[in-house]
């Protein structure tokens, strides 16, 4: 009797684990249930993604120099006359100009992130003084536009903390020279 019991009991847990994995679909609303915790979904209120409607969309982070869009390095090839040398965020980098390691950047990549047309891009420079400089770019297929620079001595690791920043006054914008070599 144990056993048939004990048998009735192992078949009903196991028919409720089976169950709570299901969806079950009723009057366009999608119910899923995942152990415990039942979610209800009307599909009235899903939309379809349309990609000319992309106003509301959150900025995508790359955090990585091979990410840098060739416009923007283009940017750096006029403004410095030379290609930017900079770290990834977790690559060494020379901070400080006193002990300098050859072959090191003095830049290290903290924060790129794409919304949209534009692209953001917040860097430590090291050397004298250690700061984070930013730079915005509008970015439509070879042309770059609406360039912003500013740099500031608070920690810009985030979106977050450079909006933030920026709203406090805490990042200085600067106006941007470029260096043109004119060929003939």
């Amino acid at each position: 009797m144990k056993n048939i019991l004990s048998l009735i009991v192992l078949i009903f847990i196991f028919s409720c684990e089976r169950k709570s994995q299901q969806a079950v679909s009723k009057n366009h609303s999608t119910v899923i249930a995942i152990d415990s915790t039942a979610v209800n979904i009307d599909s009235s209120d899903i939309k379809t993604f349309n990609p000319d409607d992309t106003k509301d969309l959150e900025w995508i982070v790359f955090n990585d120099k091979y990410k840098i869009p060739q416009q923007i390095k283009d940017f750096f090839q006029a403004a410095e006359n030379g290609e930017i040398n900079i770290a990834n965020p977790d690559e060494e980098f020379n901070i400080t100009d006193v002990v300098v390691k050859p072959n090191v950047p003095f830049r290290q990549l903290r924060l790129l992130e794409k919304k949209n047309e534009l692209w953001r891009m917040v860097y430590i420079q090291g050397g004298i003084g250690r700061s984070y400089q930013f730079y915005e770019f509008k970015i439509q297929g070879d042309t770059i536009s609406d360039v912003k620079k500013g740099y500031s001595f608070e920690n810009i690791e985030t979106n977050d903390s450079l909006e933030y920043f920026i709203k406090n006054g805490k990042v200085k914008f600067e106006k941007i020279k470029l260096k043109y070599n004119w060929i003939d």
